[in-house]
């Protein structure tokens, strides 16, 4: 951790930005978006979920997809938060590995940090997890632990062409596949059916459990491409190619990403839970969309004011993560001590005040936090 006191304003947080990022200030408006909603949970429309109209229409994107083995026609924004997030791991690497490189630092001192980062990504989100369940709990689904293998596995080509990152990509996600379709054992009825698959089978043969909501641990796999994509992104925007060719690129690689995730959704199912292959181009497409707009906005358009809030949210994006993991739960119970009349007077209503009363306060943390130049670093 780092921490240094400074006066606040638009102004500094921009020239902020810029430093920590080599002036692609999207990469760091893209983060603090990200996490905003991943703290908001869907800032508590899903209280109306079971109402019609437009409430009912909204919280349905703010809820993950079931289980989706057909041709595609059920997709949810939802479904594609955490897509952003592995992506823009990869996204900020080519900065950050570049900094350390132009500091002599080795590659072999690099790979220590990278296993060493690893490491403490699975022993946090351990710790979160084993705190929501109230007793040790060994859980390698959850986001931290996946980012822990996908971003080993980003660093590991990180210095290669781009046609070498995405061949190894796409061979990750045909190993994925390949494991689904032709693999076989006790319990398994087919390569998409929901808990009796490979990636339920492997994670009871090996870890003697199964996940809540059908998830697999083999998720890593094809979820490392993901992260790739977002190194070849990162290694894009700070390339010398103009500006105008670097914004084709981008609508480009969306386009064809959200077509080839469709294309593939008869053959492999476009299924969020075990992560497939349709899945992961599809869901790449959009984050490469979702980028070209946040690149537009604040590089192409310099609107570096309306990135403020959302480089402060980034600027602390592991630590806010935790810190809602851990303490949510928490932080509801004692909410509702003081908004109970609310939930009483108003019913759903009120529980969406409560809900929205939670995300300003850990966004006030943030802002405490970035007031203070306090950042945590792993």
């Amino acid at each position: 951790m780092e921490s240094s006191r400074a006066t606040w304003s638009s102004s500094s947080v921009e020239t902020g930005a810029s430093q920590a990022t080599g002036r692609v200030l999207s990469i760091d408006a893209f983060r603090g978006f990200t996490m905003i909603f991943m703290l908001g949970e869907g800032f508590g429309l899903g209280y109306f979920s079971k109402d019609g109209g437009v409430l009912g229409a909204l919280a349905a994107q703010f809820q993950h997809v079931d289980w989706n083995i057909s041709i595609p026609h059920d997709l949810h924004f939802w479904d594609l938060i955490q897509p952003f997030f592995m992506f823009i791991v990869g996204l900020v690497m080519p900065l950050s590995f570049a900094r350390r490189w132009a500091a002599g630092e080795t590659w072999g001192q690099s790979l220590r940090h990278v296993l060493k980062r690893s490491a403490l990504l699975i022993l946090f989100g351990l710790i979160a997890r084993s705190i929501q369940h109230n007793k040790p709990f060994l859980d390698l689904i959850n986001v931290l632990a996946q980012i822990a293998f996908t971003y080993l596995v980003a660093f590991l080509v990180l210095r290669a062409s781009w046609t070498v990152q995405g061949g190894v990509a796409l061979g990750l996600l045909a190993i994925h596949w390949a494991i689904y379709q032709f693999g076989s054992g006790p319990g398994v009825a087919g390569p998409w059916v929901r808990d009796a698959n490979m990636g339920w089978y492997l994670d009871k043969l090996v870890l003697h459990q199964n996940w809540d909501g059908s998830y697999a641990t083999i998720n890593c796999l094809s979820s490392a491409a993901n992260t790739i994509f977002g190194v070849m992104a990162g290694k894009l925007l700070v390339s010398a190619m103009p500006l105008a060719k670097k914004v084709r690129v981008l609508a480009i690689a969306g386009v064809l990403g959200v077509a080839a995730g469709f294309a593939l959704s008869p053959a492999i199912p476009l299924n969020k839970k075990i992560w497939t292959a349709s899945f992961t181009l599809y869901s790449a497409g959009m984050t490469f969309l979702a980028l070209l707009l946040f690149y537009w906005i604040f590089d192409v358009k310099h609107k570096r004011k309306w990135a403020v809030p959302l480089v402060i949210v980034g600027a602390n994006s592991i630590f806010i993560y935790l810190f809602h993991e851990i303490l949510h739960r928490w932080l509801g119970q004692t909410a509702t001590i003081f908004l109970q009349w609310s939930i009483d007077l108003w019913g759903p209503g009120g529980k969406a005040i409560r809900t929205l009363a939670l995300i300003a306060f850990e966004l006030y943390v943030c802002v405490w936090l970035y007031r203070r130049r306090i950042f945590f670093k792993l």
